[in-house]
């Protein structure tokens, strides 16, 4: 007879676009973008709506964790 598991598995949280962060701070955000070299034009789709991690991984930002960080204000 199979073990019975208890307890839930916690859900992964999920992380905020770029765009749903611009339209809350945008001057803050515009500035952590710039500190960590991440520019766009207005063809630049994947920026706005891409996690976090992958706008990252997409604009090489060297230190992953402290971009994310920085624009979630922790």
């Amino acid at each position: 007879m199979a073990k019975r598991k208890h307890g839930r598995v916690a859900a992964a949280r999920r992380q905020p676009v770029l765009l749903e962060l611009l339209k809350k701070d945008q001057s803050r955000v515009l500035r952590v973008l710039e500190k960590h070299g991440v520019f766009f034009d207005a063809g630049t789709y994947i920026t706005l709506t891409a996690p976090l991690e992958k706008a990252a991984a997409y604009h090489a930002v060297l230190d992953k964790k402290k971009f994310v960080r920085d624009l979630l204000g922790k």
